[in-house]
């Protein structure tokens, strides 16, 4: 498994999932096409934003988008982690853990002591985030109008 800085053929491929990786990551609730996905991304990675990429055999099997982003009340930098998308195919073998550790590696050598991330109620992913020091900090609820 090699972890890299996606090149722009890799953005070209992992661009094909960017609305299905939010659909999944939402657990429905946001069902979105990939040009308003990649419209996000193109703005994250213009922003300091970085793309790394999970590769086995040249073949990408996942990736995870993230950056420096300033907190609105504190003023202070903290990384954020926007999204991380394992291909089914590639699922509960190591990846995400390994673009993870990878990504908050990069965002500490920027300098950056904190990294936050949105994950929703039900997602299988947060024990994985449990196991790598995620903490809850808030809880956001929503009400039907």
């Amino acid at each position: 498994m090699e972890i890299l800085q996606a090149s722009q053929a890799d953005l070209y491929q992992v661009s094909q999932y960017t609305g299905q990786a939010l659909k999944e990551g939402s657990l429905g609730k946001y069902t979105v096409g990939n040009e308003k996905m990649n419209n996000m991304m193109k703005k994250i990675l213009d922003n300091n934003g970085k793309l790394l990429v999970a590769k086995e055999s040249d073949q990408i099997t996942g990736w995870v988008l993230f950056g420096p982003q300033k907190d609105s009340i504190t003023d202070k930098y903290l990384g954020f982690i926007y999204e991380i998308y394992i291909l089914e195919d590639y699922r509960k073998k190591g990846y995400a853990k390994k673009l993870l550790e990878e990504c908050t590696k990069d965002l500490r050598n920027q300098g950056l002591h904190d990294v936050s991330l949105v994950v929703y109620s039900g997602n299988k992913a947060i024990g994985l985030y449990k196991q790598l020091g995620f903490t809850e900090n808030k809880i956001v609820m929503n009400k039907k109008l």
